[in-house]
This record gives C-alpha cells, structure tokens and sequence, in this order.
C-alpha cells in the first residue's frame, strides 16, 4: 500500500496554510458564505448525479486505497503460496488445503470453495464476478471524485459572480466591498483546493488502485484454476508469469497498492 495520496494531500494542505500564515493571517481566508457557496453547491451537484448510496461508497471506497491490511498482496509471494497449495493437493488432495491458512481474503474464498467441492468452472465464475462487482464499485466511485472536481471550481466561480454583483450593487457603500470582494475571491480558491488537492487525485488513485486489485485478483483466479486442475508447479509459474511482469511494471510506475 503506497501512502503517496496521503502524504500529497497533507503536504500539499500544509504548504498552502503556511503560504497564507507568512503573508497574513489565516483568518482572513476564511469566509462562511463562499464556502456555503462552494461546499453546499458541489454537494448537491453530486447528489444530482450520483445516488446517496454512491456517494457514501465512493467515502468508503477512498479510505479504502488508504488503509493498510496485513493480507498478502505482493505477486510474487500468491505465486509462492499457490506452489505449496499444488505441492499439498499432489500429495495429500484438496481436502488437505483445510488446514493451510492464506491471508488473503479472496484467495482464501476460492480455496474454501475448492475444499468444499465447488466444481472449478463454478469457483471461478463466481470470484470473477466479485472482481467484476470491485471494478464496477470503484469506477462508480471515481466517478464521484471527478463529479466533485468538475463540481468544485464552478461553484466556486459562481461564488465569485455573487460577490462581484453585491460589490458592483454596493459602490456607494464602501464598506460592503471588502467583504463582497472576499466572497468573489475566495470562492475560487477554495473551488481550485478542493478539486486540486482532494477530489481529483483521489479519483486518480481509486483508478490506479483498482487496476492493481484487479490484476491480483486475476492472479488469484489463475492460481485457483491451476491448483483445480492440479498443475505442475513449474508450468503454474509460466501461466501466471505474465502477471508477474504486469505487477511489475506497476511498481516501475509506483503504482503498487
């Protein structure tokens, strides 16, 4: 689990806060009606296009990419663990996988099946079709993330033209600009943050994670079909060396989650 998104999202918030703290104070960057303006708008646009329901998931599903588990997830270690599964169903049968404890929850679902006597084809349609629903959830989830990107600096324009008519409205009253001019220029801001520094990398991120999810639980699907059909070992590992080379590559892009 790569913690790239988090460090990135607290690093980039606290460069900014340190930005405002040296020019001036932080105070003056707060202003309750633009991000009434921007939080309250970007929230209903989003619940316009996406369901309740999707909403709170894609919340779920970001916490999701950030949280770190014990389960096994490096390739090559699955590939090791399907080794002695084979090895163990060669020689003592699939009953015998009983007692081999895998820390992976998928994985482990599709040998509980093979024990119980599932018959192959039915253990790997349904773990495709738990990685078929994963795939569907997070890019449901992006979706989401990228509705709240677009959303954001739209309010946050409008934010600045409902600033700039109480200005232009208020001319006679010089008092009235400051604050109509703070709501024009802050609203942007705050439209430009959220989309910037939140909304649109997570979304990325969800993508990136996904894509790895899946490509493992692909692995995995492979490895239990191999154990199913009682491979050699040798020719498992050239059945799922191409995964090997994906996984790979996704390190080279640091994108290993």
């Amino acid at each position: 689990m790569s913690f790239s998104t988090l460090i990135g999202l607290v690093a980039g918030i606290t460069i900014v806060l340190i930005a405002m703290a040296m020019g001036s104070s932080i105070s003056m960057f707060i202003n309750i009606p633009g991000l009434m303006i921007v939080v309250g708008g970007t929230v209903a646009a989003t619940m316009i296009r996406y369901s309740m329901a999707d909403s709170f998931k894609a919340i779920g599903m970001s916490f999701s990419v950030l949280k770190v588990n014990s389960e096994v997830k490096d390739f090559n270690e699955l590939v090791d663990i399907t080794e002695d599964l084979l090895r163990l169903v060669r020689s003592k049968g699939v009953l015998a996988m009983e007692g081999y404890e895998v820390n992976n929850s998928f994985y482990s679902s599709g040998v509980r099946m093979l024990v119980d006597g599932y018959a192959l084809e039915l253990v790997k349609q349904t773990l495709k079709e738990k990685n078929k629903l994963l795939v569907e959830k997070a890019e449901t989830s992006a979706g989401v993330f990228r509705s709240i990107g677009e959303a954001a600096p739209a309010f946050g324009m409008i934010g600045t033209l409902v600033g700039l008519i109480q200005m232009l409205s208020n001319l006679s009253d010089p008092s009235a600009i400051g604050p109509a001019m703070a709501v024009a220029m802050l609203t942007t801001l705050y439209g430009a943050m959220i989309a910037n520094l939140m909304a649109l990398p997570i979304a990325d991120k969800i993508e990136s994670w996904v894509q790895n999810e899946s490509d493992r639980e692909m692995l995995i699907i492979e490895a239990i079909e191999s154990i199913g059909q009682g491979h050699n070992p040798s020719v498992m590992r050239d059945l799922l060396a191409p995964y090997l080379q994906i996984n790979s590559k996704a390190k080279g892009r640091g994108e290993e989650g």
